[in-house]
């Protein structure tokens, strides 16, 4: 989402992708995210809130690690600086986020495997 949006337009997002958060871009650079406990947040401080660009109530520094990080290193990334999403950049470009449920997927299927058995299976797949 651009960052000249308003954090309503945000929540919108969010709602219409069925989403925790969007990265804010000034172009096709990542600066920043919005997540429903930022809006929640904002809205207890101020009414008005969804109305503010969102560029002032997005968290920054954005934490990001490249496409190449180990699972293992990003969750533990995320641990130390407490945060449950993590955009994904390549060159710059974002290329998608890691979510804390995406990694909880990816130990339980690693807690199977080899043989990952149906009912698991569709636990992995129930997005």
């Amino acid at each position: 989402m651009e960052s000249k949006g308003t954090l309503g337009d945000a929540a919108q997002l969010m709602i219409q992708h069925d989403i925790g958060s969007v990265v804010v871009v000034e172009g096709k650079n990542p600066v920043g995210i919005v997540t429903e406990r930022d809006i929640t947040k904002q809205i207890i401080k101020d009414t008005d809130v969804l109305k503010k660009p969102i560029k002032q109530v997005m968290s920054k520094p954005l934490l990001t690690a490249p496409p190449s990080l180990a699972v293992q290193d990003a969750f533990e990334l995320m641990l130390k600086n407490k945060v449950r999403r993590l955009p994904i950049l390549d060159g710059g470009e974002l290329k998608g986020i890691v979510t804390t449920q995406d990694i909880m997927r990816w130990v339980l299927r690693v807690s199977y495997e080899p043989n990952v058995p149906k009912h698991i299976e569709a636990i992995l797949e129930a997005r």
